[in-house]
């Protein structure tokens, strides 16, 4: 077994302890961040916290875990298949993710859910990802990180959609005797 395969199964690691952090403290912190969002950002927190109010946390961890299904299958497809390329795509987007996270909250000026994971991260996301653009010539890097980010905005986009159609079915779940 080469370093990329041991490698790779940090991928679902990383995703599923950076994404636990969402989970546990994203509708705790935009209740208590609301008012502060509000003023500070009000074009955007128009948009958002509506969103954001229908989202419940089982939903949001469901949402997660679609992503975190979809992270795996890949890493087993990658490692069976001994072929790295769209993992590597995908996990530089992710790390992308990670520093956007870093930059939410220099803009917010607070903690923001994700930051702590984040940091935490980043640096082995670093260390990962000088090993990849070792492995692979430097356009393969850039298609597959192209295409690993168009991925996850596709994916994140739908994943927000169903979490709020779970949210109402959830809803409509709970208030059936």
């Amino acid at each position: 077994m080469n370093d990329i395969q041991v490698i790779i199964w940090l991928f679902p690691i990383l995703f599923i302890f950076h994404d636990f952090e969402e989970i546990i403290f994203i509708q705790p912190w935009l209740s208590k961040n609301r008012y502060y969002l509000s003023v500070r950002f009000p074009t955007l927190s128009k948009k958002l916290l509506p969103h954001f109010d229908n989202i419940t946390t089982s939903s949001f961890a469901l949402g997660v875990a679609e992503e975190f299904i979809l992270i795996s299958i890949i890493t087993v497809v990658s490692y069976i298949m001994n072929s790295h390329r769209l993992w590597a795509g995908l996990f530089i987007a992710f790390t992308l993710h990670l520093v956007i996270h870093c930059f939410q909250a220099l803009i917010i000026r607070r903690y923001v859910p994700a930051i702590a994971t984040s940091i935490i991260c980043l640096p082995i996301c670093i260390y990962i990802i000088k090993y990849i653009v070792q492995l692979f010539t430097l356009d393969t890097v850039v298609i597959y990180s192209i295409l690993g980010f168009i991925i996850m905005v596709i994916n994140l986009g739908i994943v927000h959609k169903f979490m709020d159609v779970f949210s109402k079915w959830l809803a409509k779940y709970e208030n059936k005797g």
